[in-house]
């Protein structure tokens, strides 16, 4: 009887494109992954590094109000951080840039922090070096109207900060007098805060040089820009918090996402230029300051 032969056909258990796919993700996934925890660890390197280091920002300004250079440093949103020990590190650079002026446009303090002492302490160094003048932030005056802490604007003007709260100062340069206007309030409390009858009845000599501070750059272009000054001056945004290439600052509370409004020189509606600090410090420790450096700000004025 004849032997009947069987030939078995052995078969792959899967097919190569699909055996190799998985591998393919897994290869993705890790890259991805490991740029991922990059990304985040840069970030916080950057954040700490935020916490000791701060650019200095020069602008310049041209008036035929002015026979000479007036320079005026910017000091905003410091939110009780020390640069050195002792605040060395940033009195060091304010010596040596020699201001005329040293401008505060508030927030020196965190609301929930009750000792702010070492920032005091700033003021009455600064006040050794020039002539300080400021307004109050949205901190400040939380800690003054919603915590009691009504003593606060006293223990400023006693360190050597002279407040403008809805006020006007005129300061002697050399040959040259600058008027110093500061405007109080929220971005939605202009009216509610003097505001708007203030500026209605302020004394401002077109001859003279006038920069006007509000902590919250808004109230330019919806409530001051109407005024007659040739200068202002805000912070309170940080810069956006996040700051993206060829786009900006990414959010502030008052306009939201991609404001208007966040670190630089931009010009209002009526040709006053408006200069708003990045500041030199942080509210919060989240989200932290990304592409987006504190600030020291300065601001030299020439004649034209």
């Amino acid at each position: 009887m004849a032997e009947t032969m069987t030939t078995e056909t052995k078969t792959e258990p899967t097919d190569r494109k699909k055996r190799g796919f998985p591998r393919a993700l897994r290869i993705i996934w890790i890259i991805a992954l490991a740029a991922a925890i990059a990304a985040a660890a840069a970030v916080l390197v950057y954040a700490r590094y935020t916490k000791t280091h701060y650019s200095i920002s020069f602008y310049q300004e041209t008036s035929g109000k002015v026979s000479r250079n007036i320079r005026i440093a910017v000091i905003s949103d410091l939110h009780n951080r020390e640069y050195g020990e002792n605040h060395e590190t940033l009195l060091s650079d304010l010596r040596e840039l020699k201001p005329n002026l040293v401008l505060f446009l508030g927030d020196m303090v965190i609301r929930e922090e009750d000792d702010y002492e070492p920032m005091l302490a700033f003021v009455r160094a600064a006040a050794e070096i020039a002539p300080c003048c400021g307004v109050l932030g949205n901190h400040e005056s939380e800690r003054i109207y919603s915590l009691g802490d009504r003593d606060l604007p006293k223990r400023f003007e006693e360190a050597g900060l002279t407040l403008l709260r809805n006020g006007m100062r005129e300061m002697q340069i050399g040959d040259d007098t600058v008027q110093l206007v500061g405007i109080e309030g929220t971005a939605y409390g202009f009216e509610e805060y003097g505001g708007r009858e203030f500026m209605e009845n302020a004394s401002v000599d077109p001859s003279e040089f006038c920069i006007v501070m509000a902590h919250i750059p808004i109230l330019f272009d919806a409530q001051i820009s109407d005024y007659a000054f040739d200068l202002g001056i805000a912070g309170h945004v940080h810069g956006g918090i996040i700051r993206l290439p060829f786009i900006g600052g990414l959010y502030s509370n008052e306009e939201g996402f991609f404001p208007k409004y966040t670190a630089g020189r931009y010009v209002l509606k009526n040709g006053q230029p408006l200069i708003i600090s990045a500041g030199m410090g942080d509210s919060k420790n989240f989200p932290p300051r990304v592409n987006n450096m504190p600030e020291l700000v300065v601001i030299d004025i020439r004649p034209s």
